[in-house]
């Protein structure tokens, strides 16, 4: 009996530790299921919310060779592969922000750890995160099937992290799970990083200033006819792309003072930069609308955890969209959770941010906020096909993804934890025979 009692109390551990969304969420309503056949596929009849605040009744989405190929209203051709999505919600898939999907897989196994150099060098400029994804993850299943098709995945540690690239969460395609690497680097302001909040940011605008006169100077540099610079040379070339603002600078900062700096630094450099974290960017709001910088923020870290976020507030998203800054709902730092943007969408709503400018900040802004809005972020004609039907609000608890379409393809709905799940459903089937 003890050893019976043992094995079933294992066995719920492992549920509730490895499943806790499968068990939570609702029975789930039939998926609709694309036909077999190769041509254009059209979901039929949904209400489909564009990304942008445009919302179309009874819509019809057409998809084919994985883009959107038309959005509107018109009927499809008696002949066409429908889809019927009435009663269901539609959406741009959601995109995760400074996320490491792909690039971690278990938090406390340092061997399974790609996020990050193992040099004690503050910048890193050059540490690629695009070579490191790992399309076989278990974490990209499990982010999938709740609704996020996309993510700008970034190394951590240092002053500089490294290069950012912006994925398509399509399990198991190891050629072409990249979008497009290189979208940003990362980098951070703050006490944590050399000592003093004053200290990174001096050291963070001489990494510019030599990698701005770099490039005339690389020849002497060779000779060894060039004084010492701030950083490799590898690292100042990785930063040509910020400078010529082909790609963003994200910058985590939290402290309204941090933001300011960062703002100076954007202007002194003409850099386009995105705030990540920002707790207490709702206090130089108006500063922010002036330079249009894309704020991210994770509404639900709003207790004054560490002296950098004092200032801290639910409103924080809805205060900063009052204000004319482009809103951006994150999480930040849970690499397995990344799906609950969702959750914390709707929690953003509650206190204030508009429902049509919460889907706009996981959708439209991440993608405007890392340069891939022409490709990404809404559903338009032209657009990769990501595409998410759901079976009420998505910012609802009680509702969940019915269907997830990543480049105009089905995702699966099985993940390990969905396996998992049904392993242990049923504990009878684990008792010893007597």
């Amino acid at each position: 009996m003890r050893q019976l009692l043992l094995s079933r109390l294992a066995a719920l551990t492992l549920t509730c530790l490895l499943a806790p969304t499968a068990l939570a969420a609702p029975p789930p309503a039939a998926a609709p299921t694309t036909p077999a056949k190769s041509g254009p596929v059209y979901l039929v009849g949904g209400e489909l919310h564009v990304g942008d605040g445009t919302v179309i009744k009874n819509s019809v989405v057409v998809m084919a060779d994985g883009k959107f190929t038309s959005v509107g209203a018109t009927p499809p051709p008696a002949s066409a592969q429908s889809i019927d999505v009435r009663g269901r919600v539609l959406t741009p898939g959601f995109i995760a922000v400074d996320s490491q999907i792909g690039l971690v897989e278990i938090d406390l196994e340092p061997g399974s750890r790609d996020d990050g150099r193992a040099d004690e060098r503050p910048i890193r400029a050059a540490h690629d995160a695009s070579s490191a994804i790992n399309a076989d993850s278990s974490v990209i299943p499990v982010q999938l099937v709740e609704g996020i098709t996309s993510a700008a995945v970034a190394p951590t540690g240092g002053l500089v992290s490294g290069q950012v690239a912006f994925i398509d969460l399509v399990p198991r395609d190891y050629r072409g799970i990249v979008s497009k690497p290189a979208v940003a680097i990362a980098a951070h302001l703050g006490q944590a990083h050399a000592g003093s909040r004053a200290a990174s940011l001096a050291l963070l605008r001489e990494v510019l200033r030599d990698a701005r006169l770099y490039p005339a100077r690389k020849a002497a540099y060779e000779r060894a006819q060039s004084r010492e610079l701030a950083a490799h040379p590898l690292d100042l070339e990785a930063l040509q792309p910020v400078l010529k603002q082909q790609a963003t600078l994200t910058l985590h900062a939290d402290r309204a003072s941090d933001i300011l700096a960062a703002l100076a630094l954007a202007r002194e450099f003409d850099l386009r930069i995105t705030i990540l974290g920002g707790a207490e960017a709702w206090k130089v709001a108006d500063d922010l609308a002036r330079a249009k910088v894309h704020v991210a923020v994770h509404p639900t870290q709003n207790l004054p955890n560490n002296f950098d976020i004092m200032g801290a507030r639910l409103d924080n998203a809805a205060l900063l969209h009052r204000a004319g800054v482009p809103v951006v709902v994150a999480v930040l730092g849970d690499v397995h959770n990344a799906r609950n943007v969702k959750q914390e969408a709707g929690i953003a709503v509650a206190n204030g941010l508009p429902w049509e400018a919460a889907l706009t900040a996981v959708t439209l802004a991440p993608a405007r906020a890392y340069g891939m809005d022409r490709t990404h972020g809404t559903v338009a004609a032209g657009k990769v096909a990501n595409l998410v039907v759901w079976s009420g609000d998505p910012f609802e608890l009680s509702s969940h993804a019915v269907q997830v379409y990543v480049r105009g393809a089905a995702a699966s709905q099985t993940t390990r934890q969905t396996l998992l799940r049904d392993r242990y459903r049923d504990l009878k089937k684990f008792e010893r025979a007597n």
